[in-house]
């Protein structure tokens, strides 16, 4: 058996004899919690600021990271059509405290969008970053947790949402008039 199996048993192990633990991770797991919870977190960013000047720096930080979220999409996209692999419960018995997912399991998708948010945040707040790497890695455990991906899986999901993130933020100025588009829209007709 593979290092990658045997983690996960152990993991997902556990799954079904701690109540609180499984509802904890069952909250965390699905796809609404964390992301609603991040996207709470990038509009209160996005007003924040107790000067224009750290108001347009947030907002900058903001449209980077929806921007690594987006290059990140496209990468799992394209790793989907060239490598897909079957979910854990495909082919063990698991404890699947989720339910079952058609899409292939490498890389973690939700894990992908954590970690490029997260990325995408700290590299303009690191205090904000750290929290939300906690919340992404919460987010990749919990899908081991409940029997949906591999530890695999979920690595994968780091380095694709670190690395749109890196990538974006190394690139930020080919993306800079669309930035400032966006930000002057946002200050013309909408709350900024």
């Amino acid at each position: 058996m593979s290092l990658d199996y045997e983690l996960f048993r152990l993991i997902n192990g556990i799954a079904g004899s701690v109540p609180l633990l499984d509802t904890l991770m069952r909250l965390v797991v699905n796809e609404y919690f964390v992301p609603t919870t991040i996207s709470l977190l990038l509009l209160g960013l996005w007003l924040w600021g107790e000067s224009p000047k750290e108001r347009a720096f947030l907002q900058r930080a903001v449209l980077l990271s929806i921007s690594a979220l987006a290059l990140s999409g496209i990468l799992v996209k394209a790793c989907n059509l060239i490598y897909w692999r079957p979910r854990p419960f495909a082919n063990h018995e698991v404890n699947l405290l989720f339910y079952r997912p058609t899409d292939s399991s490498f890389p973690s998708n939700p894990t992908t969008v954590g970690f490029a948010f997260a990325t995408g945040i700290w590299l303009y707040k690191r205090r904000l970053g750290v929290a939300l790497y906690g919340l992404a890695a919460l987010f990749g455990f919990s899908r081991i947790y409940c029997g949906v991906h591999y530890p695999t899986d979920v690595l994968g999901g780091i380095l694709f949402g670190t690395g749109s993130g890196l990538i974006v933020h190394r690139y930020r100025r080919l993306l800079e008039p669309l930035i400032n588009l966006i930000i002057n829209v946002g200050r013309r007709f909408f709350v900024a």
